[in-house]
């Protein structure tokens, strides 16, 4: 024969409770519609409305055009991707791969699952000690690599070109030169290429002709453009850089191999944990070569090639730099 218990009830589990304590709130609150739904419907038109008014009050800024021909710009994320674009300095570069890809994946992958991997029916912050630490942990990280970010890398890297050299490539946009004129395949076919400027002339001849064409070339087709002083001085400094001859010892590429050939290839021979120099002359100036030699770091910070200033010397340096250039 059973007995009946006369004892006190078990006790009801938390989520009992959050359970009883949901559906008493869900009877007597606000219907999903129209309610919820209106308020909010009103908020979302608020925001739409302070957008536009932020799109026409303040439009975003925008930069000249691009310039394939440039090797002085250091191409920077918006702000709202400066912290991936910092995550990724901590990295090496055959690494890439792994931050670039697979980190935030995972990331990505925790984000949805943790709905389910949180099963804990508290609501209130205050009994979610643990979620609230991992939550503002997160938020500092991000936040530290938001402004290191936004303060590393100057907007022109260090030893790459005068700021004579800068200006004379403005003013050939200016002047719209790029109509007739190409630079590395980059332009019109009007007039001639003028990616060897720097081996065909010299200073005097060229400020000639960019003051009077016709003086040196009777019958041009090239207008008489009205220059300042300081202009054509700029331009021609600019123009008298591409594809200047450089000279370099017979010793330069071996010293190459000796020093940088373990992570560098030219024409199909070295290593590939830096990227491919077979071409670096058509990249960048002789003297972005040598700057970022000697220290990698003053010219792009957070790179990860090591500096050779102790390792050189400064003729040393000079001589791959000029070898470098001489690969177009």
């Amino acid at each position: 024969m059973n007995r009946m218990g006369s004892g006190p009830a078990p006790a009801k589990s938390r989520k009992e409770i959050y359970k009883e304590r949901y559906d008493a709130t869900k009877k007597g609150g606000e219907r999903f519609f129209p309610d919820t739904i209106a308020r909010d419907a009103i908020v979302g038109l608020i925001l739409v409305a302070v957008i536009f008014a932020l799109a026409i009050t303040v439009p975003a800024a925008l930069e000249p055009p691009a310039d394939p021909t440039s090797t002085s710009y250091n191409p920077r994320p918006e702000w709202y991707f400066l912290f991936f674009f910092q995550f990724l300095k901590l990295f090496p570069g055959y690494l890439e791969p792994v931050a670039a890809a697979i980190i935030p994946t995972i990331a990505l992958l925790l984000l949805i699952l943790f709905p389910l991997l949180d099963k804990s029916p508290e609501r209130l912050y205050q009994r979610r000690k643990a979620m609230m630490v991992l939550g503002a942990g997160m938020i500092a990280v991000f936040l530290t690599l938001e402004i290191t970010g936004a303060l590393s890398a100057p907007s022109v890297p260090a030893g790459e070109e005068s700021h004579q050299v800068q200006n004379g490539r403005q003013i050939y946009g200016q002047f719209n030169c790029a109509y007739c004129h190409s630079i590395n395949g980059v332009g019109g076919a009007v007039g001639p290429d003028l990616s060897a400027t720097g081996a065909k002339w010299n200073e005097e001849d060229l400020i000639s002709y960019m003051l009077n064409p016709n003086s040196m070339i009777p019958q041009t087709l090239h207008p008489k453009l009205l220059f300042t002083a300081d202009e054509v001085d700029d331009l021609s400094t600019y123009l008298l850089t591409l594809g200047a001859l450089v000279e370099f010892s017979p010793e330069a590429p071996a010293l190459f191999e000796q020093h940088c050939g373990a992570c560098h290839v030219v024409n199909g021979k070295g290593g590939t944990l830096g990227p491919d120099l077979s071409h670096e002359g058509a990249l960048r100036t002789v003297g972005f070569i040598e700057a970022f030699t000697l220290d990698p770091k003053s010219v792009l910070p957070g790179a990860s090639m090591p500096g050779f200033r102790k390792d050189l010397s400064a003729a040393q340096v000079a001589d791959i730099a000029a070898y470098l250039y001489s690969l177009k």
